[in-house]
Formats: structure tokens, sequence, C-alpha cells
């Protein structure tokens, strides 16, 4: 009895510690990894959530960068850390969606090694046309499409991105084979639309917009279910003719799997807190990101419906990457 005594005791201290070191988070540095090269969308904001973190904690946030394998290397990292809040992630929902149907080896499970702390913002996919192409709407390209079958291509940043799949989408829902050129980016694959290489590109809209408000490229749609912020004016792929369409690239802000809850809520807090800053807001918009901002629960519910969708879209495109 005496025994049971003392194990129950030792059980109940060892949580008050735990609940103790829960309640003082943080006291040390964090470190957020973001899987892309510095200077990206992505990285960008989570060089605007750092100090913010740092200003209401009193502790340093470190960006780390881990490039590589389409955010692959990244997340492997962050699965693999410790799940005590001070290793988080912040990437798009390539690494947690995407890539674990198009990626042959993938090391992690999203659903077991992560915790997801908020969906941040979304970033629809922008479809644009060379100004000499004779279609001035997603129903006229479809028509031109079927009168010529094959031999319209469009450029996309890469095989198993956003744009590569938003391209497959359009060929599937619309009804047309469009060929795909792949580019080692978004804005190679522009260059070679403004230049008449290609006569369509689906790309992020930031770096599109400047060329179709210089008349070098006409937007005919974009492909999330909402009109994008920076693009107000260009209807979605549903408005255009095509219903069910939805391709857009989410932000995710995760933790490793098996992080206490206060601690995700805790950030979640303060992550919600800047996205409903207007200020913050504003900036995100003029990246082309819409805020959104869930709870660690409706992230969590999101992302177990998203994997099943993503796996169905890039087993449709027949993407499959070493």
């Amino acid at each position: 009895m005496r025994r049971s005594i003392g194990a129950i005791a030792f059980v109940a201290l060892l949580a008050l510690g735990s609940s103790a070191a829960q309640a003082d988070y943080p006291d040390r540095p964090i470190r957020i990894i973001v899987p892309y090269t510095p200077g990206g969308t992505i990285d960008v904001v989570a060089r605007m959530i750092g100090p913010r973190l740092t200003a209401a904690w009193g502790q340093p946030v470190v960006i780390d960068n881990r490039p590589g394998a389409g955010g692959n290397i990244g997340a492997d990292a962050v699965a693999k850390a410790p799940p005590d809040g001070y290793t988080l992630f912040l990437a798009t929902n390539a690494p947690l969606t995407i890539n674990v149907a198009a990626y042959q080896n993938i090391r992690y499970d999203p659903l077991r090694d992560f915790v997801p702390i908020t969906v941040a913002g979304e970033n629809p996919i922008m479809l644009v046309a060379h100004p000499s192409l004779p279609a001035s709407s997603v129903r006229d390209l479809i028509a031109l499409a079927k009168a010529k079958p094959g031999d319209l291509a469009a450029g996309t940043s890469g095989l198993g991105t956003t744009a590569h799949l938003s391209l497959a989408q359009f060929n599937k829902l619309g009804g047309v084979d469009v060929r795909h050129i792949p580019y080692r980016g978004g804005v190679p694959s522009l260059t070679a639309a403004v230049a008449g290489e290609v006569p369509l590109a689906f790309s992020d809209n930031v770096p599109a917009m400047p060329l179709i408000r210089d008349g070098r490229l006409k937007a005919l749609a974009s492909t999330g279910l909402r009109r994008s912020g920076i693009s107000p004016d260009v209807p979605t792929m549903v408005e255009a003719g095509l219903p069910g369409f939805d391709i857009v690239a989410t932000s995710w802000f995760a933790a490793p799997g098996g992080t206490p809850m206060d601690i995700v809520r805790k950030l979640n807090r303060e992550v919600l807190r800047a996205l409903n800053d207007p200020e913050f807001r504003d900036k995100l918009r003029t990246m082309g990101l819409d805020p959104l901002g869930f709870t660690p629960e409706e992230a969590a519910a999101f992302l177990r419906r998203e994997l099943p969708r993503w796996k169905a879209i890039v087993t449709e495109a027949g993407v499959k990457l070493e």
C-alpha cells in the first residue's frame, strides 16, 4: 500500500513539475524552422511573427532556414525535434499534404509527427496569358483548347507545385489537354509567358500582378474559392465556369507531435493576435497572403480533410517525385 501511495505521489510530483514548466513557457529562445531559402514569402512571415512573440514573452525567436526537397528536409527536422514548444514549423501546406502523396520516401507522418497551431493564410495561383492569345476568359480558353487539342502549353514553377497541380485540375475540370512546361521557379515561368515562349502560365499572384498591371500579361482567373485580396477584380475559377476548382497554398504554423496543448494554445493566441492586427493583415495582403487564423482544433480537422483531397489531386496529376 505504501508503495502504491509513493508511486501516486511521484506521478503527481511529475505532473506538477510538467505543469509548472508549461506555465513558465517560454523561458529560453524559440526556433522557427522555415523549410525554404531566406527572402521568400513564408520566410518573411516568420520574420514578422518572430518579433511579436519576442515582444509578448521576452525571449529571442530565431529563424532557421532548412531548404530542400520541397520542404521535406525542414519538416523532417521538426518531426524529430523535442515536443517542448521550442522548435516550431512555418511552411506552406506542401510538406504536410502534397509531398506526402508526391514523394516516395517521406520519413514523417503529418498527423502523428505534427500538431497544428494555426493556418495563417492562403495564397491562390493565378492563370495568366500572353496578350496575343485570343482568349479573354476561362470559357474562351477552354473553347480554344478544345478546338486545338494539345497545341496550348502552360508554364509552371515545377513538378508537384501548386501551380502544376492547378494546371492538372484545369485540364481535368475543363476537359482539355494543355501541355505542362515546368520551369525552375515561378518567375522564370512568367518570364517565358511574357516572351511568348509559352502562351499561358500558372503562377503565384504577387510576381504576376505587376506584369498584369503593365499589360504584359492578362489575368484570366485565380484558383481559390475566394477572390484574392491582392487581385479582387480577377474572378475565381468557380466564377469563371469550373465548379469544384479549389487550389491554394495555405500557410501552416505547427509544432512537433506531442507538444503539450497548453503550449500550443498559448502560441495560437499570440499568432492570432498578430493576424487580427490591421497593420499585420495589410502587410500579409501585400505579399499575396489572405489572412485566415484557425484554432488548433480547426487546423487539425482541416489537415485531416486536406490529406485525402490532395492525395487525389496528386494521383490524378500523375506526380511522382524522389
